[in-house]
């Protein structure tokens, strides 16, 4: 029995262990051509995407209990369908209708197999399924719209829709110091990890919430194949989360390992290429541009709130030295103050107690 055998039988509600069944079924939904080695060495065998993967098959078992009686075969059918045909949305439930035996007027479970199909090739979870996954409201995909731009980029399309261009082009600068970990030590705005694309670098409860999605496994997964418009937009969120979480002489940061056992991120996210100063240019930046620079405003106006932000607030370096110098000459002042007045109580005590003799 070959592999791909294997995934006809195996029904969705099994998980998949073995790394052979692992890579013909990343092959299958995302067209790649990686090895069993490189699968076991990727975020402990993709731990991190199976992981989202079983948690959007589980929204939509509770939307429709058939969905766990599918198998693999017929997701990764599927996804083939929602990646190269890039239909409306209406015909491909009726294709996915005919492939599932559904009455397409008697039973939703197209409409919810098509959402979670979709919200696991295209990392944006779309659909009902969103209320147990994402920190914002839920992304309907309308049946005269396509998933996708294709290579005709004209369609009205999902992809395009969640993430429109800019509306306004003002530049920041980004130096190595914008990092997610002087975001949340510096400026008090505490990062939440998401495994809905369309939530990356979203500002929430006033600005003092910063939405980073880790997925960079499978953001890589989209390079695949390499003529897909939204290789693009994989390639420029990398870029954005190596921006924020930047390697420390190679390998993760301290700061990043910490949150990756305590939130079980993916390991990747914490070892992409640094960036250098030319491609920390807001300029690079298409679909993240705005808010990059909303969340980079957002943290220059940010004050300290305790000696902690105080101590490694360092982004205006003249005023951190000089608040800093005075801090010392106050804490000298008063030192050498007590030191004198010590001295002087004992010098006092000293001559009463010579006098008496």
């Amino acid at each position: 029995m070959g592999v791909f055998d294997s995934l006809q039988e195996l029904s969705l509600s099994h998980p998949l262990i073995s790394s052979p069944l692992k890579q013909q079924f990343l092959h299958e939904v995302f067209c790649t051509n990686i090895s069993i080695d490189e699968i076991e060495n990727t975020d402990r065998g993709y731990q991190a995407f199976f992981s989202r993967f079983d948690s959007l098959r589980n929204a939509a078992a509770n939307q429709h209990r058939a969905i766990d009686s599918c198998t693999f075969a017929d997701f990764c059918w599927v996804v083939r369908v929602l990646r190269s045909k890039n239909k409306p949305r209406r015909e491909l439930e009726k294709a996915v209708a005919e492939r599932l035996d559904k009455d397409i007027n008697h039973s939703s479970l197209e409409s919810v197999f098509i959402d979670f199909a979709a919200s696991v090739w295209s990392l944006v979870i779309i659909g009902r399924s969103a209320a147990y996954n994402s920190y914002d409201d839920p992304i309907a995909w309308e049946t005269s719209m396509f998933l996708h731009p294709g290579l005709n980029n004209q369609q009205p399309n999902l992809i395009n829709t969640v993430f429109p261009p800019p509306s306004f082009l003002d530049t920041v600068k980004l130096p190595q110091s914008f990092t997610a970990a002087n975001l949340e030590k510096i400026g008090g705005i505490k990062v939440l990890w998401t495994d809905n694309l369309a939530d990356h670098l979203l500002l929430r409860d006033d600005d003092t919430k910063v939405m980073l999605f880790h997925h960079v496994s499978a953001l890589r997964l989209l390079y695949y194949p390499s003529k897909m418009p939204v290789r693009a937009l994989a390639d420029e969120t990398i870029r954005s989360i190596a921006l924020l979480i930047p390697p420390t002489l190679g390998a993760a940061s301290p700061w990043f390992e910490q949150q990756q056992q305590e939130h079980h991120l993916d390991s990747e996210a914490g070892s992409c290429d640094r960036l250098n100063s030319s491609e920390r240019q807001i300029d690079k930046f298409h679909y993240w541009r705005e808010r990059l620079v909303l969340l980079k405003r957002t943290y220059d106006d940010a004050e300290p709130k305790n000696l902690s932000q105080l101590w490694w607030d360092d982004r205006k370096k003249t005023q951190w030295f000089t608040f800093w110098v005075a801090v010392l000459v106050f804490i000298m002042t008063v030192f050498f103050g007590v030191i004198q007045s010590v001295a002087s109580i004992v010098q006092a005590w000293a001559s009463i107690k010579s006098l008496k003799a």
